[in-house]
């Protein structure tokens, strides 16, 4: 039995869309795996400079699901101006305790914070959220040594 014209027009299509789609799918899986990787770079270069830095304590960072201290996590603070606009970027990265230290001079203020954990973990990175505590910081360079918490990746 022959195909009719719509019928093979419409096969074609869907044929068609199904080839758009398989490559549109491909080139998302590359990005995907670029920012990966770039994130790996960006993690590995961090960790590498800042391990074992010492200076005052500033924040300790407990694992969400488990409340144990998480170590070798990055530490993104970013200063908030008076205008809520962006004031300076420093990463600190926690030790064995889980707690990161102050190494460089962080000018006082609110910082908000991104938790940056080892690619490989079972974490993933944690971004502060409007309405949680900032990381405050006082004019002598000591915090109230807030616990943040890692989110765990629950495979999704």
């Amino acid at each position: 039995m022959a195909m009719s014209k719509t019928r093979r027009a419409f096969v074609a299509g869907l044929l068609a869309s199904l080839g758009i789609a398989s490559i549109v799918f491909a080139l998302w899986c590359a990005k995907d795996r670029e920012a990966k990787d770039r994130y790996t770079r960006f993690y590995d270069r961090v960790l590498h400079q800042q391990t074992n830095d010492s200076g005052l304590p500033i924040v300790k960072v407990l694992s969400a699901d488990r409340g144990e201290p998480v170590s070798n996590v990055i530490i993104g603070m970013t200063l908030i101006g008076p205008d809520g606009g962006d004031g300076g970027f420093q990463c600190p990265v926690t030790d064995e305790a889980g707690v990161a230290h102050n190494h460089l001079h962080l000018a006082p203020g609110r910082y908000q914070y991104q938790l940056m954990p080892d690619p490989k973990s079972r974490f993933v990175q944690t971004n502060w959220i409007r309405g949680q505590p900032c990381v405050v910081v006082s004019n002598d360079g000591t915090t109230s040594i807030p616990s943040l918490r890692l989110e765990v990746d629950n495979g999704g």
